[in-house]
């Protein structure tokens, strides 16, 4: 049966899993995915690890028929954000979810989306919680409170109810045609701000908020839990800001986001928060008004 039509009868997943030094995990990780029978495909783009990566992935590879192994020109790394580009630019089913490396996921993974996906075409995205490998104290990684599509970005933005992580989304491949791909700007954060990008503009629903669909593995390794900081969260929502300028958002939300950046910015820079504040509102919504 053609590609494409298969794609429309079944609901296939294309799991996307940027590598980098993560020769430890990576059969884990790809041995929790291999299985499920929504799975369509793993791509593994390997970012130019400085360990035994790359031949680890090349064995996966010849191991299991859905891998498909790319790497960047001349095998240099390029960071996790081109790696989930290219990985989205190859993939070949209807949709899209993620993995970091060193992460598994659960035999309940895709149990909820596809229910939802299939019942209802107007759903572009389905975020479920996410827990953490190997503790004990049941902490998870989720939205604590089911907010509806029109008021998510609101509260994304302003964090009341908690973010969903990177490997419990799943998406319409489409969605990124509309909101554009991972900002290769930033180091850290890149999902954040892309979530806050689909939110803004896509219908977004929760899935399984009670059990969590995949595990986090904490670990020193983990360039997210040591190297944020007020600078990268700082470059966060300043990429957001150029990007929204051009889209939709309300002035209220706009005053958020540029209080976000003022919080940051005086964080790092120890000027005064209220003077900030004012010159990068009157500058935002100068800005927006030449938009509008």
């Amino acid at each position: 049966m053609d590609i494409q039509i298969a794609n429309k009868l079944d609901f296939k997943v294309s799991v996307i899993i940027p590598v980098y030094n993560a020769e430890l995990y990576i059969e884990q990780a790809i041995e929790s995915a291999v299985n499920l029978i929504e799975v369509g495909e793993i791509i593994l783009i390997e970012d130019g690890s400085k360990d035994n990566s790359l031949s680890m992935c090349k064995k996966l590879e010849e191991r299991f028929e859905k891998i498909k192994l790319l790497t960047h020109e001349n095998n240099i790394n390029r960071g996790a954000s081109e790696s989930r580009n290219l990985g989205i630019q190859n993939a070949i089913y209807p949709y899209i979810s993620f993995l970091d490396a060193d992460d598994v996921y659960c035999n309940s993974r895709f149990r909820v989306d596809k229910s939802i996906f299939t019942s209802n075409n107007s759903i572009d995205g389905v975020y479920s919680a996410v827990g953490y490998l190997d503790e004990e104290d049941g902490k998870m990684f989720y939205l604590r409170k089911v907010i509806s599509p029109e008021e998510l970005f609101h509260f994304l933005l302003i964090g009341t109810y908690g973010h969903f992580h990177t490997n419990g989304i799943t998406l319409r491949k489409s969605v990124f045609d509309d909101v554009g791909y991972f900002s290769s700007k930033l180091i850290l954060h890149q999902d954040s701000e892309m979530w806050l990008r689909i939110a803004l503009k896509k219908k977004l629903i929760n899935g399984d908020l009670k059990n969590p669909v995949a595990l986090i593995r904490r670990h020193e390794g983990n360039r997210i839990w040591k190297g944020q900081n007020y600078n990268t969260k700082y470059l966060l929502y300043v990429t957001f800001y150029n990007w929204v300028l051009n889209e939709n958002i309300s002035k209220y939300d706009l005053l958020l986001l540029l209080r976000r950046i003022s919080i940051y910015e005086s964080k790092k820079s120890n000027k005064l928060y209220y003077f900030l504040l004012i010159k990068n509102c009157f500058k935002g919504l100068l800005k927006l008004k030449m938009v509008d």
